[in-house]
């Protein structure tokens, strides 16, 4: 089998390494536009071949594309041309909708399922590739027009291989679930990292008393910028409704601390403390 892996950022270096480690036998090409990042790739043996062009990807039986939402939507378009009969064309995503899109309209001697594996890093690139990243993480799948039994089981067994754990979910799901789960959490650290920069112009010292809540509280600020325009421009209107869930949770606070009302502050924190522990360990 021959899998080209399009972009060898975190994600596409990551899923290489781990196929490597994994005992894969069969063929990795990679494909960057840094030609750094495709030295790197050759030189630590994550990838057997490496170029700057897609149309490389021309002799894969399966293509990954590991690149933000709306670059891979743009790639499955050229795909659609450059892609051989019966090739599985599938995608690190964190959005759906816009990728299942493109993928219903590829030729109908392609194949196509979208994916996301949850996991990650705020750290980017080549150099933050971790083998282990997947273990243990959800690989989420959406079926498209161009999914049938043997796409699907070829991506499964490729996340299974990695040591993820494969479920489906269809796009909307995917979106609006992952607006509350992923999206949301990004739009609050990075709102919180915010106030506190705009604080900190006439109390600088503040940031040097941030303890380990606000660093973890805003880790994944600090993620790649552009990754994340892509995630909120393509699924803005589920990320609005769960900022504005959480604003109307911030207002309910809010008239609480404004009341001094203890009882009211302590069943609201109760209840949070209450759901945290009853879904994580």
């Amino acid at each position: 089998m021959i899998v080209c892996i399009v972009g060898l950022g975190l994600m596409g270096a990551s899923f290489a390494s781990a196929l490597r480690e994994s005992g894969f036998d069969g063929r990795i090409v990679g494909v960057s536009r840094s030609a750094e990042t495709l030295h790197k790739a050759t030189t630590r043996g994550l990838v057997d071949s490496a170029a700057d062009h897609l149309s490389v990807a021309a002799e894969a039986d399966v293509i990954v594309l590991c690149t933000p939402v709306r670059t891979i939507v743009a790639q499955i378009e050229q795909l659609a041309s450059l892609a051989r009969s019966g090739t599985v064309i599938t995608d690190m995503g964190s959005t759906k909708a816009a990728i299942v899109r493109a993928m219903n309209a590829l030729p109908p001697h392609l194949r196509a399922v979208g994916s996301h594996p949850m996991c990650g890093k705020e750290t980017s690139g080549i150099d933050a590739a971790d083998p282990a990243l997947f273990r243990g993480a959800l690989w989420l799948l959406t079926r498209t027009q161009r999914t049938d039994d043997v796409a699907l089981a070829t991506v499964r067994t490729l996340a299974e291989r990695v040591g993820a754990v494969p479920r489906e979910l269809s796009a909307e799901q995917h979106d609006a679930l992952l607006a509350f789960a992923s999206h949301l959490p990004y739009a609050v650290a990075v709102g919180l990292v915010t106030a506190m920069d705009q604080f900190s112009l006439s109390t600088p010292e503040a940031w040097s008393v941030t303890a380990g809540g606000f660093r973890d509280t805003s880790r994944v600020a600090a993620s790649d910028v552009t990754m994340w325009l892509d995630i909120l421009l393509t699924n803005t209107d589920a990320v609005l409704a769960a900022v504005r869930d959480f604003q109307f949770a911030l207002d309910q606070l809010t008239a609480l601390l404004e009341r001094r009302d203890e009882d009211g502050l302590r069943a609201y924190l109760t209840a949070a403390a209450q759901a945290r522990r009853a879904h994580f360990a």
